[in-house]
């Protein structure tokens, strides 16, 4: 993954947290799944060593696919594979996917469902129904909120030892960036021609100021806030970081960012980052924030 990032003169290309575990009251009087009543049985816990693990985030997705053998998945969310590659290529492939529906509990039989704050109420009542143990995990913005989402899910699939191996990665990473911290602070706007620009209570902020970049265009209180071609042309940023991944559309707004003016005042100064990376709490957010400090090396002198 090291080395993803690159001036754009160079060609560069540059969820979650969790909450509390919380146990569904569920009970099952079979081997096979009932839907639609509850029957009297016993309360089934989490498995400590679930043997068919569903995530239905696609954050949480890249957390399990690290930590777990694929023969112990039984499906990831369907947006998994369009970034898994950006972690390590094949990460997902083989791997079913599912679209997070009430269906996919019957189909995939789980003993362990892993489910976001964004998870539909029917979903959990499928899983409540099924006797089908739930973890929630919620979203990430700073490097301890990695920390506690990978100590999480590594506890709730049975691999702790898995996650610490990704943490201490992550930080041996970060006392490397912090033990010869950049001279100056390189002014920076995430934008991608008028849409959304990460706000100072995100994830993308905290890679970026980690990488020794200062985001103008953030608003404290904020995940997200809005940054438009005159405000650029105002503020004149030391560079720009574009959002990239497979999700990505063409947009009139998006077209801003290849307007003549962005063009010339920003010819070698603009980066590309993969979004997925900066918006999911991952412990590889600590190798963006090294790639991107040295991006930020590459940078022409002066400002734009």
């Amino acid at each position: 993954m090291r080395g993803r990032l690159a001036a754009a003169a160079l060609g560069l290309a540059l969820c979650a947290g969790c909450g509390p575990v919380r146990e569904a009251s569920n009970t099952v009087t079979t081997a096979d799944y009932t839907l639609g009543e509850r029957t009297a049985g016993a309360s089934r816990p989490p498995p400590a060593h679930p043997l068919r693990v569903m995530s239905t985030n696609q954050c949480v997705d890249l957390l399990v696919l690290q930590m777990l053998p694929k023969d112990r998945i039984v499906s990831v969310s369907y947006l998994a594979r369009d970034v898994a590659d950006d972690i390590r290529p094949g990460l997902a492939d083989g791997v079913a996917t599912n679209r997070a529906q009430a269906e996919d509990i019957v189909a995939y039989r789980p003993d362990l469902l892993l489910v976001s704050v964004y998870t539909s109420p029917v979903l959990r009542r499928t899983a409540a129904r099924a006797g089908v143990p739930m973890v929630e995990v919620d979203d990430a913005i700073t490097f301890d909120d990695i920390r506690r989402v990978t100590r999480q899910v590594g506890a709730a699939v049975g691999e702790p030892a898995r996650a610490e191996a990704l943490l201490s990665e992550m930080d041996a990473t970060l006392t490397e960036l912090r033990r010869a911290p950049p001279q100056r602070k390189v002014s920076v706007v995430a934008w991608n021609g008028g849409l959304s620009v990460p706000g100072r209570s995100s994830l993308a902020n905290t890679i970026i100021e980690e990488a020794g970049g200062t985001n103008i265009a953030a608003r404290d209180g904020f995940t997200q806030s809005s940054f438009g071609l005159e405000e650029l042309a105002s503020l004149r940023p030391d560079a720009l970081l574009y959002g990239e991944g497979q999700a990505t559309r063409p947009s009139l707004r998006n077209d801003q960012a290849t307007h003549r003016l962005v063009r010339r005042l920003y010819e070698g100064r603009r980066i590309r980052y993969p979004e997925v990376m900066f918006g999911c709490g991952l412990p590889q957010a600590a190798g963006m924030a090294a790639d991107l400090r040295a991006a930020f090396a590459q940078l022409p002198e002066g400002r734009s």
